[in-house]
């Protein structure tokens, strides 16, 4: 029903935003990544929305980009995963590292976020790999993706434990990667690596 919203970012909390649109409040769920990408408050913000109608709820999600919007929707359509899930998900993982998750089997990885066990995210990569197989991830080097699965990932999880936000780590890895480097080779290499 409702494609995006744009409208003055009036309150933010750490799993939904109020947008202000014609002096009404839209309070909207959003991932922590979607929040990452938004302005200060008071400015004009652009959401695409995904709806929810529940027996008991409406709900308005929000998000920074299609792609993530279109992520998410693939996952709640799968058997066990609703969209609380699916919003842990996406703040746990960039849209790159999930789908990276999902390409090489790692369902360990992907237990990291919240309320997904293992049997949920081993259903996730049998119905989602063959979707995904032919995804290169835009903001990692391509040639190996399953070092990037493993390596990549650990060092944008240390980086962002030092502070950086997902999308200045991945960035970081992506200028540091080799072939065949070591986890602590990448990060210290990430870490020298000049901003743009």
């Amino acid at each position: 029903m409702y494609e995006y919203i744009i409208g003055s970012l009036e309150e933010q909390a750490l799993d939904y935003v109020v947008i202000d649109l014609h002096h009404m409040g839209y309070k909207i769920k959003v991932s922590a990544n979607t929040l990452n990408e938004l302005p200060n408050l008071h400015s004009e913000a652009k959401l695409y929305l995904h709806q929810v109608i529940k027996d008991d709820e409406v709900a308005l999600y929000g998000f920074a980009t299609t792609d993530e919007r279109e992520i998410f929707r693939t996952i709640i359509g799968i058997s066990g995963i609703g969209p609380k899930a699916a919003t842990g998900l996406l703040s746990q993982f960039s849209r790159d590292e999930l789908i990276s998750h999902i390409i090489n089997e790692d369902a360990k990885s992907i237990t990291r976020a919240p309320g997904i066990g293992i049997k949920t995210a081993s259903r996730m990569i049998l119905e989602l790999k063959d979707r995904y197989k032919d995804y290169a991830p835009m903001h990692l080097p391509m040639g190996g993706v399953k070092a990037l699965s493993d390596t990549a990932s650990e060092a944008v999880n240390g980086l962002v434990g030092l502070g950086y936000s997902i999308s200045e780590a991945s960035e970081m890895v992506a200028r540091a990667y080799l072939p065949e480097i070591t986890l602590e080779d990448l990060i210290k290499g990430a870490l020298r690596a000049p901003k743009h």
